[in-house]
């Protein structure tokens, strides 16, 4: 099967946080990046920074920890979501070994990467990153059973 997914190179970020703001305008219409589908995380005493973002993964074990079959795969391969089925119980944010799933009170929902499903133009944190910390990756891996 083939995948798509984000590759990550967080020694080249420097937490300009262009993505989570192209990420929430374009997924949620706001410029808020607790609404983006990826994270930037601080270590500023070594001035490294971190990105989670969904590994798109095979098996993907937040789809399997799901009770509600509210978790699939599409046929790009991205690991998407569907929030009417969603019971918001948390067992896929739980199962993430990349703690990719997040979870937003306000709009009472899990959010991950689904690398911009239905935008044209692909993923916007990958578009937008000026130092090409983010980059989009197509690799085969084997069917999920």
């Amino acid at each position: 099967m083939k995948m798509t997914k984000i590759h990550v190179d967080a020694e080249l970020c420097r937490d300009c946080q262009a993505c989570e703001l192209a990420c929430s305008l374009v997924r949620e219409g706001q410029s808020n990046p607790a609404l983006a589908r990826l994270q930037v995380t601080k270590d500023m005493a070594r001035y490294e920074f971190d990105i989670l973002i969904c590994q798109q993964c095979q098996p993907a074990l937040c789809m399997e920890a799901c009770p509600n079959e509210a978790i699939l795969r599409d046929e790009r391969g991205v690991v998407l979501i569907l929030d009417e089925q969603c019971l918001r119980c948390g067992e896929c944010a739980e199962a993430c070994p990349y703690h990719a799933i997040f979870y937003h009170q306000a709009t009472d929902r899990y959010l991950k990467c689904d690398l911009c499903a239905g935008v044209e133009g692909g993923p916007a944190c990958v578009a937008i990153c000026p130092v090409g910390a983010l980059t989009l990756m197509l690799e085969t891996v084997p069917e999920e059973q």
